[in-house]
């Protein structure tokens, strides 16, 4: 039994080293990413951006989920809105997929949580709920719509676009590596051509610069149209605007985690916010 029991203690604790140095070299690795995303960021942030100016043309911001708006370009909706511009911003999805699966907590109290904290955020920002729009498309389900379905959300937004008449249109990166933010890009893109509306293009990324690099990424044109937004002045009201968004920086409960990962949001509190020029007709 003694012998038996020995060799029984030194496999668990074999064990325990392996998992320790498992441990150890995920948590190396894990640090060494984080500081090669930091890195990349700070270089198109001074190095390979150029300074944009906020102007006084019109804006609508199409938003996949209710947080990318103020993650993404809640700087730039301040400033605008504090020289009285006029913007509106679109949540296409119903933000009901973000904590899939709880056990206590229904999908429809997840899409009305979201559905309070953008409205609440937005406000902060300057944004009346007047000029708020939600599609309500099924979170996480952009890329199953059918033909038919892609067409009507299609045709949703180029009603507003028609209506409204913006001069800007701001949206999530075309490889922003969360197929929901990809494919609002491709729905935005097929909106514009279809209202005929003539607009700037502008690109905002949430997750592009977090799941992978710049340079295996984009193409070098790509890069060149890089802008940086100087948001000094409204950076703590970005910064209030963004901490509205409990459900998902924080767990909504003590069964579960937050949804945003750790180390994801300090960019988003920096005094500038980075946008990508696209072509504003048929790409």
């Amino acid at each position: 039994m003694t012998i038996i029991s020995d060799a029984m203690k030194i496999r668990y604790l074999l064990h325990r080293l392996k998992l320790g140095l498992r441990n150890k070299w995920w948590l190396l690795n894990y640090k060494f990413r984080e500081l090669l995303i930091k890195l990349q960021f700070y270089w198109l942030l001074y190095q390979g951006s150029q300074q944009l100016n906020i102007n006084q043309k019109s804006v609508i911001v199409f938003s996949p989920h209710q947080d990318d708006e103020a993650l993404g370009c809640g700087g730039m909706i301040a400033l605008k809105r504090e020289q009285g511009i006029p913007i509106k911003v679109v949540f296409v999805t119903d933000g009901g997929g973000s904590h899939r699966g709880h056990t206590k907590i229904s999908r429809s109290e997840i899409v009305q949580i979201r559905r309070e904290e953008a409205l609440a955020a937005l406000k902060i920002l300057g944004v009346e709920s007047t000029d708020i729009h939600f599609l309500d498309k099924c979170d996480g389900a952009l890329s199953k719509m059918t033909e038919t379905e892609q067409q009507r959300t299609i045709e949703e937004m180029a009603q507003l676009l028609g209506s409204f008449q913006p001069q800007e249109v701001y949206v999530t990166h075309k490889q922003d590596r969360s197929p929901d933010h990809e494919i609002t890009y491709q729905l935005v893109k097929a909106a514009i051509a279809k209202a005929e509306v003539t607009v700037e293009l502008w690109q905002y990324a949430i997750w592009l610069l977090w799941k992978s690099l710049l340079f295996s990424s984009l193409k070098f044109d790509e890069l060149l149209g890089a802008h940086r937004v100087a948001i000094h002045q409204v950076q703590s009201k970005k910064k209030q605007a963004i901490e509205i968004y409990r459900s998902q920086y924080l767990p909504i409960d003590a069964e579960s985690s937050a949804v945003l990962p750790p180390g994801f949001l300090w960019r988003f509190f920096l005094p500038y916010e980075v946008f990508f020029k696209s072509d504003s007709g048929q790409e």
